[in-house]
């Protein structure tokens, strides 16, 4: 298994206390971004000039479109800087030695570093909103689709690759902890008994009774059809919205076979409760392997083998439910060395204390930042609504 990461978030949010303890890894980026002018820094950094700010920017900008390290004379054709290419070839140098520029070994030109990145995201970046149009064709699009079943999902993935021509990684929102929806036993051709449990964030469990052990333990209980039916009607009614804790309480008071049926219930809800990330939807891989930096479909195939596996989100949960907002970890600020040339902006969706998942694009740390953190905020945002539809505000 690759080492595991120190996920965490480099501003808090106004409702939380800073703990001195927590690294400095992921970023959640502030509301003052959706302005367009760059914020304040909200971390510690380089003290820059206006200027060294101005060509940071301005490289930062013409490398995540072109792919193509970056000279001082190209800076000074394409960006209105209003100086002499000796003078942003200074500005370059410094904000090398700063560490916030690299100088590839093959070529005259500079690249942003990892730190130079992270400066570009929290202090200089100029986001790029989703337009009106945008917004209401996506809210079209999720009215068109059963709230209940994968294709939200799905079509949440969809639109992230697709408005930031990124990777998307969406997992399904559960609850913190499972709780009782409603409940089916049905009376199989084979002799066993089919518990069907439907969880209130509309996750499906499923338990096979076998029929000679149930008739060992409950030797003067019916177990045919009718009888599962009057059983099932009793739990329905008895434990809606249960956690499994409340329902072990409640089955002691039930009749025997009633009983015995929600302590099965709640072990399946205990089950439940131990599954963080239980799958994860992706699309737009071909988007990530277009990029020069993955010409080698072989540099990709170690990240989107770490990607597929649930541990990994599982990380990411418990530092993006801390804090609100988006969450961005660039580069070898993942300590998994198969992430240090990517990026993830994240976001958790959901209604707190009932159901959450999360949401994010991947992408090259060349990526376009700007386009890809309010568009999975906007996700996170319609994402959000959508789960308290389901739950009901007031729940």
């Amino acid at each position: 298994m690759p080492p595991t990461a120190s996920w965490h978030s480099n501003t808090e949010s106004a409702n939380t206390d800073p703990s001195p303890e927590r690294p400095t890894e992921l970023m959640t980026t502030d509301e003052r971004h959706r302005s367009k002018r760059p914020a304040p820094s909200r971390r510690a950094g380089p003290d820059l000039t206006d200027r060294q700010r101005s060509v940071l920017r301005a490289v930062v900008e013409d490398y995540v479109l072109t792919a193509v390290p970056v000279g001082s004379k190209s800076l000074v054709t394409r960006y209105a800087l209003g100086v002499s290419p000796a003078t942003v070839r200074s500005a370059m140098a410094d904000l090398e030695a700063m560490g916030l520029l690299t100088h590839p070994h093959t070529s005259a030109g500079r690249v942003p570093s990892d730190v130079g990145y992270r400066l570009y995201v929290e202090s200089l970046m100029r986001e790029a909103e989703l337009d009106q149009a945008d917004r209401l064709m996506i809210r079209h699009q999720f009215s068109q689709v059963e709230l209940t079943s994968n294709e939200w999902l799905r079509l949440a993935a969809s639109v992230l690759a697709g408005t930031t021509h990124s990777a998307s990684l969406v997992t399904p929102a559960r609850s913190r902890r499972a709780r009782f929806g409603h409940v089916q036993l049905v009376a199989l051709a084979d002799g066993t008994r089919l518990i069907v449990l439907v969880l209130a964030d509309g996750n499906v469990m499923q338990r096979r009774l076998d029929r000679s052990a149930l008739e060992r333990r409950l030797p003067d209980e019916p177990l045919d059809q009718a009888s599962l039916d009057g059983v099932a009607m009793v739990l329905n009614a008895e434990l809606t919205g249960q956690s499994a804790p409340a329902i072990r309480r409640r089955a002691a008071r039930l009749q025997p076979l009633a009983g015995a049926i929600a302590d099965t219930v709640a072990a399946l809800l205990e089950e439940a409760d131990h599954v963080v990330v239980e799958d994860v939807i992706t699309d737009g891989i071909v988007h990530v392997l277009e990029q020069p930096e993955f010409a080698e479909g072989s540099k990709l195939r170690p990240i989107l083998e770490i990607i597929q596996r649930t541990d990994f989100l599982e990380q990411l949960v418990p530092v993006l439910t801390r804090g609100h907002g988006v969450h961005v970890i660039i580069g070898r600020e993942n300590s998994n060395d198969a992430m240090h040339e990517v990026s993830l902006v994240f976001a958790p969706y959901g209604a707190p204390d009932r159901a959450l998942g999360l949401l994010g694009v991947l992408g090259p740390t060349r990526m376009r930042y700007p386009r890809a953190i309010p568009t999975v905020r906007y996700l996170s945002t319609l994402m959000n609504e959508l789960i308290n539809s389901q739950y009901g505000e007031t729940q």
